[in-house]
């Protein structure tokens, strides 16, 4: 029995070490990250850059994801987004609002690290129509939730946050191993109907 208890602490422990390494931590402002460093040694840094830009340009919906900064020499893009975080109850789940951030990838020569952060949490109402819509004018940095946030839903919108980080951020390294997706598109071929 001893021995059971050890091994499950052990399991706990080892999995709650693994469950930090990937998490949310805060910068030196004092603000809520995801920051990540991915080593790819046998690219340059014009194609990391390149394939970033194609990232920012293409994974998402201008809507979920703008480009703000293009710094080729610096290796530097940035800008911002947005995604929804909910809380589940015990029957039904739906968007308790809409978590904008800002987001950087850096580029050198074999490795490339991205960050998001600014976390900005916008809830949702129920309108006349039920359905979710943004309250206008109230945005809370997760950071300074006290009075306006409870913790509970706190806990939950970090976690939401941090599994869309993770999706992001996973979107991001599939678009740094793509080489087809950066050849030039070929053209439709058109038809023209006037001539048969």
């Amino acid at each position: 029995m001893k021995k059971m208890i050890a091994v499950l602490a052990f399991v706990l422990f080892a999995g709650a070490a693994f469950a930090q390494k990937d998490s949310l931590a805060f910068d030196e402002n004092n603000k809520y990250i995801y920051y990540q460093v991915v080593s790819k040694p046998d690219l340059p840094a014009d194609t990391l850059f390149s394939r970033a830009l194609y990232f920012f340009k293409t994974a998402y919906p201008q809507s979920a994801l703008k480009l703000a900064v293009a710094d080729k020499e610096k290796g530097t893009l940035s800008g911002s987004g947005n995604f929804l975080v909910s809380k589940k109850t015990l029957l039904t789940s739906h968007e308790d609002g809409s978590v904008t951030y800002s987001i950087r990838v850096d580029v050198k020569d074999g490795k490339y690290r991205y960050w998001l952060s600014d976390f900005v949490f916008n809830p949702y109402q129920r309108n006349r129509y039920n359905s979710y819509e943004s309250i206008p004018g109230i945005y809370i940095p997760l950071e300074k939730p006290e009075g306006k946030i409870e913790k509970k839903d706190l806990a939950a919108y970090l976690d939401g946050i941090l599994s869309s980080s993770r999706k992001i951020g996973e979107m991001l390294k599939h678009y740094m191993l793509k080489t087809s997706s950066l050849k030039k598109v070929t053209p439709v071929k058109k038809i023209s109907t006037k001539d048969w």
